[in-house]
């Protein structure tokens, strides 16, 4: 019988890499294992806590050691505090605090800037452990890993053991993998927690606004309803949840909702919208209305929502004041009107005397009716002023607007007023480019009532040997502008905004006071044109007065020859 042949080693037996392979395969499998337990023990809870105290009982449990603590980063404090032990009492330790920005070095703040474990396999030999704390509670050895997430450290896990123990390579690997599983697990749960606080800081906002906010789906049934809704239309929220929005529109408004939806639809969000709205009680009200859409994660439109704002009293309040408005307007042109008459008799009475009509005057006398005469212009031009202000603010002027040669318009004011500089030795001049065909499309006689206005507030307020310019120029192809420049005392930074309101005159420009009336005309009619007034002023550098015109008829219909 022939014997069996021997195989050789090195034939088909396993090589030594192969067994070894094999003999570790149970601890890889075991320490997978562990790590997969150590994933579903941190993601099984939203709870920091929780997170912390059954991560650490895992990994204690699985490495085989009595004593460990997580150490968690705090902004606040500026450092890592203790936030879950175990196998460890001492106080001095638990409410010890690391900070991360000392330079004073310990086992937390190596690892929390190495972002790599720290092994210490006897700890009375280790000059890192200058504190004895947890010597003195018999710990010998201890490893340290970060508690990472996203290249961010957020703290340190700490296990030791009693007795003296040499950490291998794959409790080292295991330990920092169990650190990274924390890490996601702890920022998963601060978002989470953010997410919360933030939605519950909205919804808050929303129930306690005093504004109504109702959201609704594409058929415009009612899917939230707050309490400032709740207030504003009557019904409580378990009678409009569920309803058509049509429970709140005024009978035959039917298709407005479906107009807003389309206007919502074409751009996005509407704004600002006067509606009327029906309450509980079947009375109406008028609402400021603010409708945009609700989108889901892909973009599609889901539904809408609704601001609503209770304006009843506001409309009421602004009806009322038009009234009263009105009822001023009215009442100061019918006494402006009232005072003309007697004060056109007074004036013609005092030129009679001074022209001799009534005999000869001494020169007392003459100088009192010059001064009776000089108080009833002014208070002739006050009357008008206000008479042209109340008309313009009634809307009882009409602009008649041509083709305006403002050139020349604008030198036949400065001749007018020439007078007045030469008294005060003003320099008065028209400034114009080499064009002087500049033309607007203004009404002349409200364009020289402006200039006359602007030149003569800038020859009344400049000081003796100063200067007044006019500029005429084009502004573009559609405005023409004009400015008027004087080396007056200027106006402060903080009067210059008000200088256009009505009876506002600048404290600093001394006696010579005016109606405070002429530059708020002046607005209204330049706003009347359409264009628009500007003042540019530094204190004692003089002011500079601009006001724009259109340059030819808006919107002209061009018809072609024939």
């Amino acid at each position: 019988m022939p014997r069996l042949k021997r195989h050789k080693a090195g034939g088909n037996s396993p090589s030594a890499g192969t067994r070894y392979r094999r003999r570790q395969l149970p601890a890889r499998t075991k320490d997978l294992s562990a790590l997969l337990r150590i994933a579903e023990t941190a993601t099984q809870s939203l709870d920091t806590e929780k997170i912390l105290k059954d991560t650490l009982d895992e990994s204690l449990a699985f490495l085989g050691f009595e004593v460990g603590f997580i150490r968690i980063l705090e902004p606040e404090k500026k450092g890592m505090i203790v936030r879950v032990v175990r196998g460890l009492r001492s106080p001095e330790f638990l409410s010890s605090v690391i900070p991360v920005d000392s330079h004073q070095l310990s086992p937390s703040k190596i690892v929390y800037d190495t972002k790599d474990v720290y092994i210490a396999s006897d700890i009375r030999k280790d000059p890192i452990y200058k504190n004895r704390t947890m010597e003195r509670e018999g710990i010998i050895s201890t490893a340290a890993a970060p508690v990472m997430s996203k290249k961010r450290v957020l703290g340190v896990m700490v296990v030791g053991s009693r007795k003296f123990h040499k950490f291998a390579k794959r409790e080292i690997n295991l330990l920092k993998a169990f650190g990274s599983q924390l890490g996601a697990a702890l920022e998963n749960a601060r978002l989470y927690e953010e997410v919360h606080r933030g939605k519950a800081y909205i919804e808050n906002l929303v129930e306690s606004a005093g504004d109504a906010i109702i959201s609704t789906d594409m058929e415009d049934r009612i899917l939230t309803w707050n309490r400032g809704a709740e207030v504003i239309f009557g019904y409580g929220k378990e009678e409009a949840i569920g309803q058509g929005l049509a429970l709140l529109l005024p009978p035959g408004r039917l298709k407005e909702l479906e107009e807003i939806r389309n206007k919502v639809r074409i751009t996005g969000v509407v704004r600002n919208l006067e509606v009327a709205r029906k309450r509980k009680d079947d009375t109406i009200i008028e609402a400021a209305l603010a409708v945009s859409p609700i989108h889901d994660t892909t973009g599609n439109v889901i539904g809408f929502l609704h601001l609503a704002k209770d304006i009843t009293e506001k409309k009421r309040y602004e009806q009322r004041l038009k009234e009263l408005d009105k009822m001023k307007s009215d009442f100061v042109s019918n006494v402006s009107h009232e005072l003309r008459t007697p004060l056109t008799a007074i004036k013609a009475s005092v030129d009679n005397m001074l022209d001799g009509l009534t005999g000869q005057l001494n020169e007392k006398q003459i100088r009192y009716l010059a001064r009776i005469k000089s108080n009833t212009d002014r208070l002739a031009r006050l009357i008008n002023e206000i008479l042209d202000l109340s008309r313009i603010e009634s809307g009882k002027i009409d602009l008649k607007p041509a083709a305006l040669p403002l050139v020349a318009v604008t030198r036949e004011v400065a001749e007018s007023l020439r007078p007045v500089a030469v008294e005060k030795l003003i320099s008065l001049e028209v400034v114009t480019s080499s064009d002087t065909s500049v033309a607007a499309w203004a009404d002349r006689d409200k364009i020289t009532q402006v200039l006359m206005n602007l030149i003569g507030n800038a020859l009344k307020f400049t000081p003796a040997h100063g200067r007044v310019s006019v500029a005429v120029d084009r502004n573009g192809d559609e405005w023409v502008k004009v400015s008027v420049v004087d080396t007056g005392p200027g106006i402060p930074a903080e009067e210059a905004s008000k200088i256009f309101d009505k009876f506002y005159q600048v404290a600093k420009v001394g006696k010579a006071r005016g109606t405070g009336l002429g530059l708020a005309i002046s607005k209204a009619l330049v706003e009347m044109h359409g264009g628009e007034i500007s003042v540019h002023s530094n204190a004692d550098r003089g002011s500079t007065f601009s006001f724009t015109l259109p340059a030819r008829q808006p919107f002209k219909v061009e018809v072609p020859a024939r």
